[in-house]
C-alpha cells in the first residue's frame, strides 16, 4: 500500500480527482441554481406575468364592450348597431375567456384573492346590463337601451377600477420576485465565485506538488542519464526513491553495470581481434607465396597435358583411318563372297541343266530303240509279205538304221554331258572352297576391323580422359589463381580489419571506469595479452 501512495500515477491520480471533485462541485452548485433561477422566473411569469396579462385583456374588453355601446346609442344608426353589437359581443366572449384563464387557478395572494372575488361579483352584473342593453338596441329601443347603456357605464368602470387594484398587487408581487431573483443571483455569482477560486487554488497547488513530485527525481534520472551518455560509467546511483523513479533510476544502475560489462568485453575482444588480424595477415601472406607456387606448377602441368592430348588425338585420329581402311577392305571382302557365292549358284543351275538334257538324252534313246525294235518288226513284216513288202522293208531299214545312229548320237551326247557334270560338279566345289575362304578372309578383315574400332574407340576415350584431366587442370590453375587473389583480398580485409579494431578501441576509451575497475582491467587485460603471445601463430 504505501509502494502505491508513492507512485507518480497515484498521486496525479489524487490530484486530479481532487480537480474533478471541485469542478463537480461547482457543477452541481451551478446546476441547482441555474435550476433553482429557472424555477423563480417560472413561478414569476405563471403567478405575475400571466395574471397581468389577463388582467389587461379583462380590462381592456371592458372598456371596449362599453365603447361600442356609446357608439351604439350616440349613432342609433340600425346597420352600424348590428356592426357595433358583434364588436360588443366579441368583446365579452374575450373577456369571459381572459378571466376564466385567470380565476381562480391563477390567484395566489389572500390580498389578491380578496379583489378578484370583487370582481368576480361584479363580473355577473356588468355581463348582464351589457347583454340587455344590446337586446333593446337590437329591437330598435334606442331609449331604453342608452338607460341601460348609462348604467353599464358605470358597472364597467366600479369592473376596471377593480381590475386596476387586482393588477397593482400582481405588480407588487412581480417586483418583490424580481427583488427576491436578483439576491439569488447575486448570492451565486458570490458562492460561485469562491468555488472558482478555491478550484483554481487547489488545482495550482496540485501542480506545484505534481511538479516538485516529478521534476526532482526526473532531474536526478536525467543526470543520470547525462552521466552515462558523457561516457562516465559506474558511478554511485542512488535508486532508493519510491514510485516509477525509484524503478527508472533501479534500471538506469543496471544499464550503467551492463554498459561497464559490455565495454569491458568489447574493449577485451578488440585486442584479441587485433592481435588475430595481424596473425592472420602474416599467415595469408604465407599462403600467397605457396599458392603463387602451386599456380606456377599447375601451369607447367596444363602444358604437358595439352601436348599428351595433342599425341593422344593424332593417334586417335590415325586409328579411326586405319578403321576406315579395314572397314573398305571388309566391304571388298564381303562383295568378292558375294560374287563367288552368285558363281556356286549360276554353276549349280548349269549342273541342274545338263541334268535336265541328260533325262531328255534317255529320252531319246528309248524312243531310238523303240524305234528300231518297231523297224525290226516292220521288216519282218515285209519279209513275211514278200514281194509286196519289199518297199516297206527298204524303209524299215532305213528307220532302223536312223533310229541306230540316233541312239548312238544320244549316247555319245549322254557321255558328254555326264563328262560336263563332273567338271560343274568339281568347279562348283572348287567355288564353294573359294566362298569358305573368302568367309574367312571376310571374318579376319571383321575382327581386324573390330580391334582397330576398339583401338580408336579406347584412344578417344583416353583424348576425352586426358582433356578431361587437362581441363581440371586448367580449372585448379584457374581456381589456384582465384585462391591467390582471395588470399590477397583476406589479407587487404585482415588489415583492415586490424585498423577497425584500432578504431573501436579509440571508441571504446572514451568511457572510463571507477578507480578499482580500471585497475582490474588492466591486469586482466596484462593476463589476456600474455596467454594470446603464448598462442601459435598462423601458418
Amino acid at each position: 500500500m504505501n509502494g502505491l501512495l508513492q507512485t507518480v500515477r497515484f498521486k496525479i491520480i489524487a490530484a486530479m480527482a481532487i480537480c474533478v471533485v471541485i469542478i463537480a462541485l461547482i457543477g452541481a452548485y451551478s446546476a441547482s441554481t441555474i435550476s433553482g433561477l429557472n424555477q423563480t422566473v417560472l413561478d414569476e411569469y405563471s403567478g405575475t406575468v400571466v395574471p397581468i396579462r389577463d388582467l389587461g385583456e379583462v380590462r381592456a374588453s371592458a372598456i371596449d364592450s362599453r365603447l361600442q355601446l356609446s357608439r351604439i346609442a350616440l349613432g342609433r344608426d340600425a346597420q352600424k348597431t348590428r356592426a357595433a353589437a358583434q364588436l360588443a359581443d366579441q368583446d365579452l366572449a374575450q373577456l369571459a375567456k381572459a378571466w376564466a384563464d385567470y380565476y381562480p387557478a391563477r390567484v395566489t395572494d389572500p390580498s389578491e384573492r380578496a379583489i378578484a372575488d370583487k370582481i368576480d361579483a361584479a363580473m355577473g352584473p356588468f355581463r348582464d346590463s351589457a347583454t340587455q342593453s344590446l337586446q333593446r338596441f337590437n329591437a330598435g329601443d334606442f331609449d331604453g337601451g342608452q338607460q341601460l347603456e348609462i348604467e353599464h357605464a358605470a358597472l364597467a368602470q366600479n369592473l376596471v377600477d377593480l381590475v386596476n387594484q387586482d393588477i397593482a398587487v400582481n405588480d407588487d408581487e412581480a417586483r418583490a420576485f424580481s427583488a427576491d431573483s436578483e439576491r439569488h443571483a447575486h448570492t451565486a455569482l458570490i458562492v460561485a465565485i469562491a468555488l472558482v477560486l478555491a478550484g483554481l487554488a487547489v488545482a495550482f497547488a496540485a501542480s506545484v506538488f505534481l511538479l516538485r513530485v516529478i521534476m526532482r527525481p526526473l532531474n536526478g534520472a536525467i543526470t543520470v542519464a547525462n552521466t552515462i551518455a558523457g561516457g562516465c560509467l559506474e558511478s554511485e546511483i542512488d535508486a532508493n526513491v519510491g514510485g516509477e523513479f525509484g524503478e527508472l533510476l533501479g534500471a538506469l544502475k543496471r544499464m550503467d553495470g551492463q554498459l561497464a560489462g559490455i565495454v569491458r568485453g568489447i574493449q577485451h575482444t578488440t585486442e584479441s581481434v587485433a592481435l588475430a588480424a595481424r596473425e592472420i595477415a602474416a599467415g595469408n601472406l604465407d599462403l600467397s607465396a605457396r599458392t603463387e607456387e602451386q599456380a606456377a606448377s599447375l601451369e607447367e602441368t596444363a602444358a604437358s597435358m595439352t601436348e599428351i592430348t595433342e599425341t593422344v588425338k593424332q593417334n586417335a585420329d590415325n586409328a579411326r583411318a586405319a578403321n576406315g581402311l579395314a572397314g573398305d577392305a571388309n566391304d571388298l571382302a564381303s562383295g568378292g563372297d558375294a560374287a563367288v557365292r552368285e558363281m556356286v549358284g549360276t554353276i549349280q543351275q548349269i549342273s541342274g541343266s545338263s541334268h535336265k538334257i541328260s533325262e531328255i538324252t534317255g529320252v531319246i534313246e528309248g524312243i531310238a530303240f523303240q524305234t528300231n525294235i518297231l523297224a525290226l518288226n516292220a521288216a519282218v513284216e515285209a519279209a513275211r509279205a514278200g514281194e509286196q513288202g519289199r518297199g516297206f522293208a527298204v524303209v524299215a531299214s532305213e528307220v532302223r538304221s536312223l533310229a541306230q545312229r540316233s541312239a548312238t548320237a544320244a549316247r555319245e551326247i549322254k557321255e558328254l554331258i555326264s563328262s560336263s557334270v563332273s567338271m560343274i560338279e568339281g568347279g562348283a566345289h572348287q567355288a564353294g572352297r573359294v566362298s569358305d575362304a573368302m568367309g574367312q578372309v571376310r571374318e579376319a578383315i571383321k575382327r581386324v576391323s573390330d580391334i582397330v574400332s576398339e583401338i580408336s574407340s579406347a584412344s578417344e576415350e583416353q583424348s576425352k580422359g586426358i582433356e578431361q584431366v587437362s581441363s581440371a587442370v586448367t580449372q585448379m590453375d584457374e581456381v589456384t589463381q582465384q585462391n591467390a587473389a582471395l588470399v590477397e583480398q583476406a589479407a587487404a580485409a585482415a588489415q583492415s580489419l586490424e585498423q577497425q579494431a584500432d578504431t573501436l578501441k579509440r571508441a571504446v576509451g572514451v568511457f572510463s571506469f571507477a578507480q578499482a575497475a580500471r585497475h582490474a582491467f588492466a591486469a586482466h587485460a596484462q593476463h589476456g595479452h600474455a596467454a594470446r603471445q603464448a598462442q601459435p601463430s598462423f601458418g
